[in-house]
């Protein structure tokens, strides 16, 4: 055992405990030789030396009694909590209650660790059934994602293949359309399903190493989602980053992340939002994407990367599978970077991204 502080004290005080103890068991078994040898100059008072010798021995008896009970009785409460955290009960450990008592007080360090690991076995135990909903709610999210879309193209596939009704070439193209639009859904979902387990394996996803031109990336991905047909008129503002910067990793999962941040903004926001995107170098790369849109509230703001906190929804546009924000905060978190959301309910929303810079090809030091 390493000694410290705590249990050092409890050796001392254990080691005290014993010696006085040890010194009152002295004195009472000597006392009875103490009284023979007073007694003896009277021999003719043979019972009082008899009866001395009993009480002595009786009060000696009585006295190992006590201090096994003493020492044995605050470790039997002891392990009737072990035993209770054990099965699932969390005692409330009455601290005063316990201290009232010398021998319990003898063990203050061990009821003060038993109440610690109550308290955080019984947090735990909330956030697990806490977790669990949560994972329940979100499977049966994912299970009626997936079964809605099913329901589309199972259906227009019946009518296409139905020979109750002649369906003219325009309306076959757009039941082929629909189908088509599904099934990419689908496909993207499973997709992301896959990437967000295997990302959270160390060994599961093989993430490529190699240096990555930030800036040129960051304007091609802000042209494509201010390009893409679910933009609802929203202006994209692009500041910062008049030279190149340079990170190292996966330049299609950065891209992939980056891209998520940009159609968030845009399709879970009204029309004409307006969208800044702000790239400065401090001693990391910083991306900052504010925008002016409906915002969040706290709660929400800060489950927002909570793979569990909520289940998409086929409400949303196509192309939104409701794991977007969880796969984005494993990418970064898998380049070595670091997200942040700050957020106001009607004021719009700020998601700040760092990334650790590299330098690149003919880039310099900014210390030379």
């Amino acid at each position: 055992m390493r000694v410290n502080l705590t249990n050092g004290r409890l050796v001392v005080r254990f080691t005290l405990n014993f010696i006085v103890h040890q010194l009152l068991l002295f004195l009472a078994v000597s006392l009875p030789a103490v009284f023979y040898i007073v007694v003896l100059k009277q021999p003719d008072r043979l019972f009082t030396v008899n009866l001395t010798t009993g009480v002595m021995i009786a009060f000696y008896l009585l006295y190992c009694l006590f201090y096994g009970y003493y020492v044995a009785r605050p470790m039997a409460d002891i392990l009737v909590m072990i035993r209770k955290l054990s099965s699932g009960e969390y005692p409330a450990i009455r601290g005063k209650r316990r201290r009232s008592s010398p021998s319990s007080r003898l063990y203050r360090e061990v009821y003060a660790n038993l109440e610690s690991l109550s308290l955080t076995l019984q947090e735990n135990e909330r956030k697990r059934q806490e977790f669990e909903q949560q994972r329940q709610d979100w499977a049966a999210g994912v299970t009626h994602d997936l079964k809605t879309p099913l329901s589309y193209i199972s259906g227009y596939t019946d009518m296409l293949l139905s020979d109750e009704h002649e369906w003219s070439s325009g309306e076959r193209q757009e039941f082929l359309r629909l189908i088509r639009e599904k099934s990419a859904y689908m496909e993207e979902l499973i997709h992301d399903l896959g990437l967000a387990f295997q990302m959270d394996r160390p060994s599961g996803y093989k993430l490529s190493s190699q240096p990555v031109e930030l800036v040129e990336l960051i304007r091609r991905t802000v042209a494509e989602a201010a390009n893409m047909p679910l933009n609802k008129e929203s202006v994209f503002e692009l500041t910062g980053g008049e030279e190149p910067l340079y990170v190292m990793g996966d330049a299609g999962l950065l891209q992939r992340a980056l891209s998520n941040l940009f159609v968030n903004a845009v399709v879970h926001n009204p029309a004409e939002t307006s969208v800044h995107v702000d790239i400065q170098r401090t001693p990391h790369v910083q991306i900052r994407i504010t925008d002016n849109g409906r915002g969040m509230d706290e709660q929400r703001a800060a489950r927002l990367f909570d793979r569990y906190y909520r289940g998409t929804s086929t409400d949303t546009p196509t192309g939104s599978t409701g794991l977007g924000m969880a796969i984005v905060k494993q990418i970064i978190t898998a380049h070595q970077g670091n997200i942040a959301v700050h957020s106001v309910a009607g004021q719009g929303t700020t998601v700040t991204v760092q990334l650790p810079h590299i330098l690149g090809v003919g880039e310099d030091s900014p210390d030379q």
